[in-house]
């Protein structure tokens, strides 16, 4: 609950934040913020799939109660993200004067070099803090974390509020993100120093052996780490070096509500790894093909809901959010919604290739993606623009998530490839037939210009859809399932 909370604070905050800076500082200097903080994003490659090499062999000692075997994995990864942290300081150092020869504005030069330089050391002093990866989770400390982050996220919020309003100008919005990310490593030191009191910090723990070990077991989460990154941030670059920063804002506008609504879902239905692995554990496949069957499911009617919604009421809520010259902005949402939501209807199938140890397939899938949209987005973004880059982002992904990865991922548990797409025509019936007419209604009928005509008439949407889906989208038994999940009397009556 701690969790969703986070997301549902860093939203908000988020909501009301954006629109405020680009108001104070104007689309270029949004822009050069928003690829700067790609480029931040791409630092966290360095990581190499360690984090979660890390927490895997933390939380592997702390089930076996061998402390000291923890602090050895703890000290070795220090160690290692220090040496990291060293070169992501001298990277910075190169890429803050190398941004000066893309910059045709000379009174832009200095700002951006300094501003390269502070969110690059700032990058850099948050990876030694990343050797404790796996106290808290192993200790069940989501709660403290959590709202650690929420308190620094609405502390951020409001300095930067009340020095950007000033005047203070894009400078003070890197310190904010300084100082912030500081003081939020050092709680985070604390509360794992309190989780775990035998904690013991001395490079005489480090081991040669258990490095070997770490890199090993990272191989392929590096790859999965470098695919995700450069998904989440090519576009960015590709707008910003062929089109102008200024064009970031309206793209980043479109991916930030799509993003919005990922993460949301995604906190509803992404713990799924640990129950697949016990049945693939126990060899139990036919119940294993039942709960994929019926999370995917589950997962479809949440997407085709949260999509529908946003596609129906995307370009009055940007509208009213933005003003109205952010039109091409609804468009780029659009376009990245469908990849994005094919994505997270067949998840599942890469929670099941994680529980099987085929996450190699997973890997590979993903940097073939990253390759073609990268290819397809240069391409097309010289004659479509904005909406040439995001066809180039969400084209790889419709192909390969819709058709690649289930034939590899059925083919792995067993699963007839037939029988997963099969599981999908209810729930899309169920949900797409009152969608259109909802879509249709609203078009000829109602055009709301409010955030409270938008909330009233998403949820008589939401209502309505989740209806149908609940009664038409599921099958007996997974209606009983349903029924389990669902906390209400009155609600498990609708079932």
């Amino acid at each position: 609950m701690t969790r969703v909370s986070q997301t549902f604070v860093s939203i908000v905050v988020a909501f009301f934040m954006m629109p405020f800076l680009i108001h104070e500082l104007g689309d270029y200097w949004y822009g050069i913020w928003t690829v700067v903080g790609s480029l931040a994003a791409a630092y966290h490659l360095f990581d190499m799939g360690m984090a979660s090499a890390v927490t895997r062999y933390v939380s592997q000692s702390f089930g076996l109660k061998d402390d000291h075997q923890a602090n050895v994995t703890i000290n070795t990864a220090l160690l290692i993200y220090s040496v990291i942290a060293l070169v992501i300081v001298l990277v910075s150092i190169g890429a803050s004067y190398g941004a000066r020869v893309f910059i045709d504005d000379p009174d832009s030069k200095d700002i951006i070099q300094i501003l390269v330089l502070i969110i690059g050391v700032s990058v850099a002093l948050e990876f030694p803090f990343n050797a404790l990866a796996g106290v808290a989770s192993a200790k069940l400390k989501f709660h403290q974390v959590a709202l650690t982050r929420i308190a620094m996220t609405l502390i951020g919020a409001a300095l930067t509020w009340w020095f950007i309003s000033r005047g203070y100008g894009i400078i003070a919005l890197a310190v904010i993100t300084f100082c912030t990310a500081r003081l939020s490593n050092l709680l985070y030191f604390f509360i794992c120093r309190a989780a775990f009191p035998a904690l013991r910090i001395s490079r005489k723990l480090a081991s040669r052996a258990n490095a070997k070990e770490l890199f090993q077991y990272s191989a392929w989460s590096f790859v999965i780490a470098i695919a995700y990154q450069m998904r989440n941030n090519v576009d960015n670059f590709v707008v910003a070096g062929f089109l102008s920063a200024a064009s970031v804002t309206p793209y980043a506008i479109g991916l930030r509500l799509v993003d919005y609504v990922a993460q949301f879902l995604s906190q509803a239905t992404n713990m799924f790894v640990p129950i697949f692995t016990g049945y693939h554990a126990r060899e139990d496949n036919t119940e294993l093909h039942n709960k994929l069957l019926f999370i995917t499911r589950l997962n479809l009617v949440l997407a085709l809901i949260a999509g529908g919604g946003l596609v129906i009421f995307g370009q009055a809520f940007i509208n009213r959010w933005m003003g109205p010259t952010y039109t091409e902005a609804y468009w780029v949402m659009v376009i990245l919604l469908v990849g994005r939501m094919i994505g997270f209807a067949n998840h599942p199938l890469n929670s099941a290739m994680y529980a099987a140890n085929k996450h190699s397939i997973v890997a590979k899938i993903d940097v073939i993606e990253v390759a073609l949209n990268l290819a397809l987005s240069l391409v097309l973004v010289q004659y479509l623009g904005l909406i040439g880059v995001a066809l180039g982002t969400m084209i790889p992904l419709l192909l390969l998530r819709l058709f690649v990865l289930p034939y590899f991922a059925c083919s792995s548990i067993g699963l007839p490839t037939v029988n997963y797409y099969r599981c999908m025509v209810r729930p899309i019936l169920a949900v797409s037939l009152p969608l259109i007419g909802y879509f249709a209604w609203m078009k000829n009928h109602v055009q709301p210009d409010t955030y409270s005509n938008i909330a009233i008439y998403g949820l008589g949407m939401s209502a309505l859809t989740a209806l149908c889906a609940l009664k038409l989208g599921f099958s007996k038994e997974e209606k009983c399932e349903l029924r389990k999940i669902i906390p209400t009397r009155q609600l498990k009556a609708l079932i």
